[in-house]
């Protein structure tokens, strides 16, 4: 997070508490909550008691503003110097932001997308490069820094189609604007590394929110069988009963392979449900079970072709009942 300061207070002396709220993205109370809580700044006062900020406790609130919105806790990095935390914040992935770099969003929603469009009208950093319908995706390859999801509600269903999307286009952000959720879900998302924001939502606000992308070191770009993983999960062409009812086939040519194919789609569904629902303790565990997830349905995906053709092959198709 870029940590410079770029406006003086009109106090020659120092930096009001409100020009230190602007500059650094602290809420007034919680600059004097940290202050009265660690006592790790003691600001001057003016003649009439107002606080005054030097340059240099406006870089410390700064830096400690980006390490509290990389995770970290207050209380365990308050009292750190400077350059430790900056170590963390390195570890985290976050990056200064070149001067006059902008964000590039892609919203999937198109009334909270046209409502973005009116109300970033102007803004600098800000690129509100495509808005989409949820039935449509942004182009592979894309660059994206922060990508923006309107969803009413989230359910597993949507939580796996915002997962599916992170990991296909690998934004530096991935922000949820949602109606309704468990807290159970939210706690997934967050340590999916995924932003939720809560409807209606303040267009500042989210601009805010999108700039963070910025000082964010984008994820690595996939490569061999990466790149197969991080592709769109496919939906599922054989159900529990279909496969039920593979099972239970004779094929012509005296053999069983439909029946060990239809048992091992079975343990596959079953092992890309538990994928998605699994306990996460971290970031790096949420992405470690995206990529499970995205594995077993990239398999799944395989074997049912190969189920469809012994199918069709010996003619059994017709009698499965969804596929």
């Amino acid at each position: 997070m870029e940590t410079s300061v770029q406006a003086r207070d009109p106090d020659e002396r120092g930096y009001r508490i409100g020009a230190v709220s602007r500059l650094t993205g602290i809420p007034v109370p919680t600059i004097r909550m940290w202050e009265r809580r660690y006592q790790m700044i003691v600001p001057s006062r003016s003649d009439v008691g107002a606080r005054l900020y030097s340059a240099r406790e406006v870089e410390r609130l700064s830096l400690l503003k980006a390490a509290v919105d990389a995770g970290h806790a207050i209380g365990t990095v308050v009292f750190l110097p400077d350059e430790d935390i900056r170590a963390r914040l390195e570890r985290s992935g976050l990056r200064r932001a070149p001067a006059g770099e902008r964000c590039r969003v892609v919203v999937i929603g198109r009334a909270l997308g046209n409502r973005l469009i009116r109300e970033w009208s102007g803004r600098p950093m800000l690129d509100l490069d495509a808005i989409y319908t949820h039935g449509e995706l942004p182009p592979s390859g894309e660059s994206i820094d922060a990508l923006v999801l309107d969803c009413a509600t989230l359910q597993t269903p949507q939580v796996r189609t915002v997962l599916d999307l992170a990991a296909r286009f690998r934004p530096r952000l991935t922000v949820v604007v949602y109606g309704f959720a468990s807290r159970a879900t939210l706690r997934r998302l967050n340590r999916d590394g995924i932003t939720a924001v809560r409807a209606p939502v303040d267009p500042a606000h989210l601009a805010r929110v999108c700039l963070m992308s910025l000082n964010l070191v984008p994820p690595e770009v996939a490569e061999g069988v990466e790149r197969l993983l991080v592709r769109e999960v496919p939906a599922r062409r054989f159900d529990e009963g279909a496969l039920e009812t593979v099972s239970t086939l004779q094929s012509s040519i005296k053999c069983e392979c439909p029946q060990h194919l239809a048992d091992l789609l079975t343990g596959l569904n079953a092992f890309e449900q538990y994928s998605l629902e699994c306990e996460s303790a971290d970031a790096r565990d949420g992405a470690t079970h995206a990529l499970l997830y995205s594995a077993a349905a990239q398999c799944r995906h395989l074997l049912e072709n190969a189920l469809e053709h012994v199918l069709e092959r010996e003619d059994l198709k017709r009698h499965v009942l969804s596929g």
